[in-house]
């Protein structure tokens, strides 16, 4: 039997799992408790461009409240449903979804994952940010192609980018290309945890970007209940999960240090019911809560580590090592290079600088920084994190191998 037929045949045989995969923070279930009026918004806001699309204005969305509210699947399901609306018309809507967190960078990166999102067909080479917006409007408006934009993350970008206000402006303005013409670019929606970035933009791109966004409260105990019983309805066997689970866990949940992450309570839901599978208990117990609970990290997930490029990854466990040795909360930053140093003699690699890498995991909220010489994180999620980590650089290695040399995305990995 060949790895995936047999993987299919484990996962067909659990006791615990119906499909795990419904359990992942990428996941978009086809209904979204509590979030029901949220998308009635977006399309109250958007209504009528796929009645009449080029009489209808480019209009802008802000999106704004904390992690794991449901703000991203709000947004994706709405545009589900939206692409629909327009097929009934005979038109073509494509979504073009960018994390910026995860996939941004400067302007000309971000400007080439939309047109490959929007347009594949299109090429991009040998063409400046500006003309491939230029280029892209033109495509849609000569083939008929009606497009949203979803930006996630921008608080992100605009905070560590020198050219995100740029972005905002650009895109906030298209329909200024060609002020003649009708622009096909429908909506552009803007996703952020908190307004504080608006600090550090101008004021001319304050007032096209607007200042009314959308907030997304936290969710209450009840509804993180709610959303938890439909999730497991999909992800767990029959009698696999009980009303004892689902309360311990929306507990854990709306607590102030986790303050409502949905994506906290769908790992911790995953590694009890791997700990259950693995113990042969047929079911999940409040134990396998408990204790998978005092072990894993409320502000980084497994789809943020799988996510991280490489050098992230490596300074993170420099981290976790320096912390494990020292036995401290927080050690500072000669500690960690010391760590640094160390790993990259135990994997091979060239000098590490662990500065830039700090930065980014701080500005990613996974790690916390008080001072130079006060850098740290939970220490209940040591254990569980080093060895996520290394399998991670291992993985990333062997790809490497495979692949002559190079890494993600066409760099080479170093």
């Amino acid at each position: 039997m060949n790895r995936s037929l047999s993987i299919l045949a484990m996962e067909f045989s659990s006791p615990i799992f119906r499909d795990r995969s419904k359990l992942s923070s990428r996941y978009v279930p086809a209904e979204l408790p509590h979030r029901e009026t949220q998308i009635e918004q977006i399309q109250y806001a958007l209504k009528g461009s796929y009645s009449k699309p080029d009489e209808f204005p480019l209009t802008v969305l802000q999106i704004i409240g904390p992690a794991g509210i449901g703000k991203t699947s709000t947004v994706l399901k709405f545009s589900k449903l939206f692409e629909e609306e327009f097929r009934k018309n005979r038109l073509k809507l494509v979504t073009g979804y960018v994390n910026l967190k995860l996939q941004g960078g400067n302007k000309y990166t971000i400007y080439r994952l939309l047109l490959e999102r929007v347009a594949p067909e299109l090429p991009a080479q040998g063409m400046s940010a500006e003309e491939m917006l230029r280029y892209l409007l033109r495509y849609l408006r000569e083939n008929k192609i009606y497009v949203i934009i979803i930006l996630d993350e921008i608080d992100y970008l605009v905070k560590i980018s020198k050219d995100s206000g740029g972005i905002i402006y650009d895109l906030t303005r298209l329909n200024e290309f060609d002020p003649d013409k009708p622009c096909n670019v429908k909506g552009v929606i803007f996703i952020a945890r908190s307004t504080d970035f608006y600090s550090k933009l101008d004021s001319a791109e304050l007032s096209t970007l607007g200042r009314v966004p959308m907030e997304f409260t936290t969710y209450s105990i009840k509804q993180v209940s709610d959303i938890l019983v439909s999730r497991c309805s999909e992800a767990f066997n029959a009698n696999a999960i009980g009303s004892d689970i689902i309360d311990e866990v929306s507990k854990f949940t709306t607590s102030p240090s986790v303050n409502g992450d949905i994506r906290f309570a769908l790992d911790l839901l995953l590694y009890a019911g791997n700990l259950a599978e693995s113990r042969g208990t047929g079911r999940v117990l409040v134990d396998h809560i408990r204790k998978v609970h005092g072990q894993i990290h409320p502000s980084i997930t497994t789809p943020d580590i799988e996510e991280l490029p490489k050098n992230q990854i490596l300074t993170l466990l420099a981290l976790i090592r320096a912390l494990r040795t020292k036995k401290r909360q927080y050690v500072d930053l000669k500690e960690i290079r010391l760590s640094a140093s160390e790993l990259a003699e135990e994997f091979k690699l060239k000098k590490l600088d662990v500065e830039d890498h700090l930065d980014d995991l701080h500005a990613k909220n996974i790690i916390e920084i008080k001072s130079l010489k006060e850098i740290g994180m939970h220490v209940k999620s040591l254990n569980e994190l080093e060895p996520m980590l290394q399998r991670q650089i291992n993985r990333r290695n062997d790809h490497r191998s495979r692949s002559d040399g190079i890494g993600e995305n066409g760099d080479r990995v170093e």
